[in-house]
């Protein structure tokens, strides 16, 4: 790729985002922060993040059960 060829692309990408509003720069933006996987599972796996969930069912479940009583 030549210099000129990243200049225009560069060109390109900026006059497209000074083109949108914010608002939809803003919902462009939560929506790629949504579609990311967790922190967790990106470093260390699937180990910790389901061990994560399942603490937080267990969780729900002793609440569950120390409000009925």
């Amino acid at each position: 790729m030549s210099t000129d060829d990243y200049v225009k692309y560069m060109a390109k990408t900026l006059i497209q985002r000074l083109e949108t509003p914010k608002s939809e720069r803003r919902k462009q933006r939560y929506e790629r922060k949504q579609m990311k996987a967790p922190f967790l599972f990106n470093w260390f796996g699937m180990v910790p993040f389901s061990l994560l969930i399942s603490f937080k069912k267990s969780r729900r479940m002793i609440r569950g059960k120390l409000s009925r009583q």
